[in-house]
């Protein structure tokens, strides 16, 4: 029987096995490679001597005697030995040689993926330049036709005007000029007068009850808006009902009736009151808007009330939030599907757009040219509603499974904080940066790791922000110092609300159907 050397390929002279591979080996070739790379021959198992597998010949062959050079087989052996040399020398720079082929392929691999990353990343700078570039013209063109032209009949221009626009064009100059009016007196805005002090709030305590606001066949609040004078309290409710809460008079004054499955967004536009529209979002889909009744400004309760003036269906999913736009000619509604539009106080539809996410909130900004968007996987979205773009997607996605859908978003009147949260953390962002200005988590805050963050809203003043994770947490804005944690009872908040401009109490709305105030002592 006879053997091949699995490096040089002759027969060895001193044969021996790989225990771990069964290879045959010349003993001598075998050695010094393990010496130099310490495994195997084309393969990556570790082997040393003792693991080698001497093949002994019976008999035995005689170990010749010691070469010398004066012989012709001295010459054969020495010979051999350079051979041998070769061969192993040879076998190692195709080894190493088949290395650098290796990281050659994953270097050019990788500096392709580089490569495609940049030009993705210059493709959104140059895209979110060509809409800052837009936004400004806009803002320019307004500026200048605010000061240069003075028709004589201003309005029966803007109504020729309006008559060469589609609805979508006269959304985004309405919506540039409102941005442009509020941007400046933002940076002028003072401190409401009478604004309760952070000292007081310390001191806050419940202040009223009310229970019982909707049915109790299906209990529960799923939505609540406060008018800028804080009395009246609008509410949604899984009873498929609205309802109008008057604070000073102790009662309901209407309840608005039409939708056949839970209310899930209920909103007052022009800051509520009594003359002020109202508009709902429903399960079943639908968006309808409520107008005043003629009798709501007299003292009679019985006249008072709101009526359907337009339902719209453009939604093929749950309602998932109603945000009013600061011009109050528009609002934005969205859908747990992803779809997102805005709609005229008429009930027309101007554009529409949507996201890769199911949608569970949604809101403008103090400005009114983006949407902030919350989603049921963990994220916030700001939305460009002229170019129907996502400038900014930040992450409050969760490890906890269940715990990640935004159950609460709201924009600071200062234009550039807004907050969000998931059922395990709340968040406070900052838009300069695009980043977290501070954050909770529900253990640290509430002390339990079974409660779970459920809204937050700022007040109108932007100094204060209310959490609830099942106390109502109030906050100082600056430095996000806690104020004061107001307990809620036994039923779970889904929705509070700060009351007047001078932020003189809270409202929360709880699933048993009832309001609780809080207010400083």
């Amino acid at each position: 029987m006879s053997f091949c050397c699995s490096i040089s390929g002759e027969a060895p002279t001193e044969p021996v096995i790989s225990s771990k591979t069964g290879r045959v080996y010349e003993k001598r070739l075998l050695i010094k490679h393990l010496e130099e790379n310490g495994r195997e021959p084309q393969t990556d198992h570790g082997l040393s001597e003792e693991e080698i597998i001497s093949v002994y010949a019976d008999p035995p062959a005689v170990k010749p005697r010691p070469p010398t050079l004066t012989s012709i087989p001295a010459l054969l052996s020495t010979f051999q030995n350079e051979w041998d040399s070769l061969v192993l020398e040879t076998f190692t720079l195709k080894q190493q040689y088949q290395q650098v082929r290796q990281e050659l392929s994953q270097a050019l691999y990788q500096n392709d993926a580089a490569c495609r990353v940049i030009a993705r990343l210059m493709k959104e700078r140059d895209e979110a330049r060509e809409t800052l570039a837009t936004l400004q013209a806009q803002v320019g063109t307004v500026t200048k036709q605010a000061i240069d032209e003075e028709p004589k009949n201003e309005a029966q221009a803007m109504d020729v005007d309006k008559e060469d626009q589609s609805p979508e064009e006269v959304y985004c100059e309405k919506a540039a000029e409102t941005a442009q009016v509020l941007s400046k007196a933002r940076m002028k805005r003072e401190i409401p007068e009478g604004l309760v002090i952070a000292d007081a709030w310390k001191t806050a305590k419940q202040s009223e009850y009310v229970e019982s606001l909707h049915t109790t066949t299906k209990p529960g609040i799923l939505s609540l808006d406060v008018d800028r004078a804080g009395d009246l309290a609008l509410t949604g409710g899984a009873d498929n009902h609205a309802e109008v809460y008057s604070r000073s008079r102790d009662q309901t004054l209407a309840t608005l009736k039409g939708h056949t499955k839970k209310v899930t967004a209920a909103v007052w536009v022009n800051g509520g009151g009594l003359e002020q529209s109202i508009v709902t979002g429903s399960a079943d889909k639908s968006v309808r808007i409520w107008s005043p009744k003629a009798g709501n400004g007299g003292e009679s309760v019985r006249s008072m009330g709101w009526t359907k003036s337009s339902i719209i269906k453009h939604h093929s999913a749950e309602i998932a939030g109603i945000a009013v736009h600061p011009s109050n000619e528009y609002f934005a509604s969205a859908s747990v599907d992803g779809n997102w539009a805005i709609h005229s106080m008429e009930g027309t539809t101007v554009i529409s757009g949507s996201i890769d996410s199911p949608i569970a909130k949604i809101a403008f900004h103090p400005d009114g040219m983006f949407l902030g968007i919350g989603t049921a996987d963990g994220y916030a979205k700001i939305v460009d509603v002229k170019q129907k773009q996502v400038l900014a997607t930040l992450d409050l996605s969760s490890s906890v499974e269940g715990a990640t859908e935004i159950n609460g978003l709201h924009f600071s009147e200062n234009g550039y904080y807004f907050v969000t949260t998931s059922p395990c953390e709340a968040a406070v962002w900052d838009l300069r940066k695009q980043k977290k200005a501070q954050s909770w988590s529900v253990s640290d805050l509430a002390g339990n790791d079974e409660a779970r963050f459920t809204t937050a809203c700022f007040d109108m003043s932007g100094k204060y922000l209310a959490l609830v994770a099942d106390n109502v947490f109030v906050f100082k804005v600056k430095g996000w110092s806690q104020l004061v944690a107001l307990p809620t009872g036994e039923s779970s908040v889904h929705a509070v609300a700060w009351c007047g401009r001078v932020s003189s109490s809270i409202v929360a709305a709880a699933m048993d159907n009832s309001l609780q105030y809080y207010a400083p002592e």
